[in-house]
């Protein structure tokens, strides 16, 4: 309980700072931004945390959601993620990363979503051949410690093809703290902060978000983990989530995962629960999550992590 009142106060803190500094967030600024696909999440484990994952340490995916988290990793980690989305859609997420002891970690990664193929319609509502969209975004990324805070930083390469292609830059800076106590860590992450993307003679802003979290072990195998976002497009929103780790044999464990993701707060049906299981064994790991989007459906997410080589001392 001790930790969770220290993560709360510090949290209030972060999150007060955040709401003076940043009335430009509201409802009326929905889909205003270019590049959506980057608010897609990454990593079946974080999903199924209902996407609370600013201060969580999730492997070489913590370029995605913090990477100042990048520089815990203490071997060289592969991570690959496939998600079954809506439609034809397939969405892909590979990351490596690897670290050079107090140096800092280096990492890279591709976000890749297609959409398959989709009829063009003409002037007369006629069809007139087809077109298949496609959205990536390349991710380089370095993260340093200093103390008891951890600092990380990517540079972004994005592109958005319809049927003619734009593209943007854009850095991530996300820093990473942790209590004495050793059991709690407070984060604050911004995100897609960069240059405009412009599909003819429109331009078009990415979807900026500054975020903080908290997440602590409230017993030795129960971590609880708490998100509060500030989007550039939409209204303040949370992500709660909880992960219970169950020892097998050896060097095998199995995780219980359940968790609220905030943006789904307003789709119609059945939308508020994220679901998951992992399991890992030595230097392997598999995740899924099950995330449901209401009368949308239901989505499914795999994730599989690999470590290897030999352990990086800091």
């Amino acid at each position: 309980m001790k930790n969770l009142t220290k993560c709360f106060f510090v949290f209030l803190a972060v999150l007060f700072s955040a709401v003076s500094s940043h009335a430009f967030i509201s409802e009326a600024d929905i889909g205003t931004s270019a590049a959506q696909f980057l608010k897609l999440p990454v990593g079946a484990k974080n999903a199924a945390m209902g996407n609370a994952s600013a201060s969580n340490l999730c492997g070489s995916d913590a370029i995605y959601w913090n990477p100042a988290n990048l520089y815990y990793l203490d071997k060289n980690t592969l991570s690959f993620s496939h998600a079954v989305w809506f439609e034809d859609v397939n969405y892909e997420w590979i990351s490596f990363a690897v670290p050079y002891g107090k140096k800092g970690t280096f990492g890279a990664a591709l976000q890749y979503v297609s959409y398959g193929s989709i009829d063009r319609i003409n002037s007369s509502a006629q069809r007139d051949g087809s077109f298949s969209p496609v959205d990536m975004a390349l991710y380089l990324t370095y993260a340093k410690s200093y103390g008891s805070f951890q600092f990380g930083g990517n540079l972004k390469y994005i592109n958005s093809k319809i049927e003619n292609s734009a593209t943007a830059f854009a850095v991530d800076l996300g820093t990473n703290w942790n209590l004495p106590d050793n059991k709690t860590s407070v984060a604050t992450v911004i995100s897609n902060l960069g240059t405009k993307m412009k599909f003819n003679n429109e331009s078009e802003n990415l979807p900026l978000l500054i975020k903080t979290g908290c997440s602590s072990y409230v017993l030795d195998n129960l971590l609880v983990a708490l998100d509060i976002n500030f989007p550039n497009d939409n209204n303040i929103y949370f992500n709660l989530g909880t992960e219970y780790e169950i020892p097998v044999k050896g060097k095998t464990n199995v995780f219980l995962r359940a968790g609220y993701d905030g943006r789904n707060k307003d789709i119609p049906g059945f939308n508020w629960l994220n679901l998951g299981f992992g399991v890992s064994h030595a230097d392997i790991s598999f995740d899924y999550a099950f995330v449901p989007y209401g009368e949308i459906g239901m989505t499914h997410l795999f994730s599989l992590g690999i470590k290897f080589g030999e352990v990086i001392k800091k």
